[in-house]
């Protein structure tokens, strides 16, 4: 043991020593090398970006931050919309104007104000003041399909038309049949556009109906209702308006939309518009 204890205090002796005669740098230092390597690492290091989003994945979150907003503007929507149907004005200002089978409707919350009719035709009805459209010609029905661009349909109910007239450079069609069981009808034809309107009515809000013809929608207006033709510019025509005659359907084709007129009640005008080929 004692051997062991002198060879210590030998090696303690000589480690003394050999410290005196180095350079060791003092603890602050040390610690000032350990952050500037820390640092050229970090400035060393590929920055880790984060992955690119699709063009859907911005589209799902663009409208996720939007949906709020939008859930709002529809539950103010739906209370206006729940009040406005609440009240006789409201309905009214609702269903001021809309458009259906080139007819552009303005329904009003009273009666249709009346208009002078003319003398009476065949039948027991009357020709309207003022019915007569721009450059009326009246020709055969083969004559005024080769002039239209659309396909004239004829009702197998009524047969063929005792009359045809073709108006505005071939932009309506009427066959006109004087003498049927309920008198004078009228059926109009006209392209089937959804961008142009042909006829302006004035109505009684209470008097349009939806109905079908044929598996499509459908419009029956019932009684009187003030007429005017719109010229393809926008305009009403040079004529005066007037008051059709009896009530009115008004439904659609491939390529055409079609309005009958005459003092008919629906079921009847719903066969002969069903039977239109």
């Amino acid at each position: 043991m004692a051997d062991r204890a002198g060879w210590r205090d030998a090696v303690e002796s000589e480690l003394r020593a050999a410290g005196r005669h180095l350079a060791v740098p003092p603890a602050g230092d040390v610690a000032a090398a350990v952050r500037q390597r820390l640092e050229a690492q970090r400035l060393t290091r590929p920055r880790l970006t984060a992955p690119r989003l699709t063009a859907r994945r911005r589209e799902r979150l663009a409208l996720r931050r939007r949906r709020p907003g939008w859930r709002a503007a529809l539950a103010v929507a739906a209370a206006l919309l729940a009040v406005l149907i609440a009240t006789p004005q409201g309905r009214a200002a609702i269903a001021h104007v809309f458009r259906f089978a080139g007819v552009e409707l303005r329904l009003e919350p009273g009666p249709v104000r009346s208009w002078s009719a003319g003398p009476a035709r065949p039948g027991g009805a009357t020709q309207p003041s003022g019915a007569a459209l721009p450059g009326e010609h009246r020709m055969s029905l083969e004559q005024a399909r080769r002039q239209v661009s659309f396909p004239i349909l004829v009702p197998a109910a009524l047969g063929p038309p005792p009359e045809v007239v073709v108006s505005d450079g071939g932009r309506v069609v009427s066959l006109i049949y004087p003498r049927t069981r309920y008198g004078l009808l009228r059926m109009d034809e006209f392209a089937g556009r959804p961008d142009q309107i042909y006829f302006e009515k004035i109505v009684h809000i209470g008097d349009v109906t939806p109905v079908t013809v044929n598996g499509a929608k459908a419009l029956w207006i019932k009684g009187p209702q003030v007429l005017v033709y719109i010229r393809p510019d926008g305009s009403p025509a040079a004529a005066p308006p007037r008051l059709t005659a009896g009530n009115t359907l008004l439904w659609s084709a491939p390529r055409v939309a079609l309005r009958l007129e005459g003092n008919v009640g629906r079921a009847a005008a719903l066969a002969i518009a069903g039977s239109a080929r």
